[in-house]
């Protein structure tokens, strides 16, 4: 009775603290041939705000893999949320998802830009329990391979939202060897308005636009490199130059080992002997 009262105490103030970054719970099955046992996993979801009736999260597509029970914790209680959306392939892995509508009176915005190289961002998640969560603060990193939350997160802290400004530029989807790997927000930003016309709101407010804004994909900037290959290439022309001029020796040497003829072809040409049968 304690434990419970504990958790549910915890989990008040941790929604007072904190009502954008939810943690998420999933409760799945898995059977053998000696039965079946419950699996119960642990991640993190962003609030985004209401439409009508129902409150929407973000949070990665692979903590739904297997089609589990999914909940939301939120004001002392676990809210059950329905699946709408799920997208996990490659780069990309975010879900979206609804419960009743909470009482929250804060939420995230989704950013309609990417961030640039070196700005500051925080990442949220409760890679230290579900009565904890957890902040990151680190740097958005911008390559020719994408952009990447310069700091790594842990379990616990998938689908949790990577914010700059106030507003989520990426969903959590995990980590290489240095660096936080994400789902932009301008493609889920989309997606949004392909399901529901609009972006959800804090306290049920609507966001209404015409034609949904279309994600700016950056064109990236490969002068440098560019300059590389073409000095390498150049190089490579030369040493080709060089070898079309490079001649071969070919000696045939006596019994007594010294050289009898010598004559020189182009590397690549074929090689030519002639022998005369010898009388002994």
């Amino acid at each position: 009775m304690v434990r419970v009262i504990t958790i549910i105490v915890v989990l008040i103030l941790a929604t007072i603290v904190q009502a954008q970054a939810l943690v998420l719970r999933t409760v799945g099955k898995q059977c053998t041939a000696y039965g079946c046992h419950q699996i119960i996993g642990t991640g993190a979801c962003a609030y985004i705000g209401n439409i009508d009736d129902r409150s929407i999260y973000l949070t990665a597509a692979h903590n739904l893999e297997g089609n589990p029970a999914v909940f939301v914790g939120y004001a002392g209680r676990w809210w059950q949320a329905k699946v709408i959306h799920k997208r996990y392939q490659k780069n990309i892995d975010y879900a979206v998802i609804e419960t009743q509508k909470i009482s929250a009176n804060r939420c995230f915005k989704i950013a309609e830009h990417q961030p640039d190289n070196g700005v500051d961002a925080v990442a949220y998640g409760y890679a230290n329990g579900i009565y904890n969560m957890k902040t990151i603060r680190a740097k958005i990193r911008v390559n020719r391979n994408g952009r990447f939350f310069s700091k790594l997160v842990a379990k616990g802290d998938s689908g949790g939202p990577i914010v700059v400004n106030d507003r989520i530029v990426g969903i959590i989807k995990g980590h290489d060897y240095k660096n936080t790997l994400y789902t932009e927000s301008d493609l889920i930003r989309v997606e949004l308005f392909r399901i529901y016309g609009r972006l959800p709101a804090c306290g049920g407010s609507v966001i209404i636009a015409e034609n949904p804004p279309k994600p700016d994909t950056p064109v990236p900037k490969y002068d440098e490199e560019i300059a590389i290959l073409e000095g390498e290439i150049s190089k490579l022309r030369g040493q080709l130059d060089q070898l079309s001029k490079t001649k071969i020796p070919v000696q045939i040497i006596g019994s007594n080992n010294k050289v009898l003829s010598e004559q020189k072809y182009l590397l690549g040409d074929p090689i030519k002997l002639r022998f005369k049968a010898v009388k002994k």
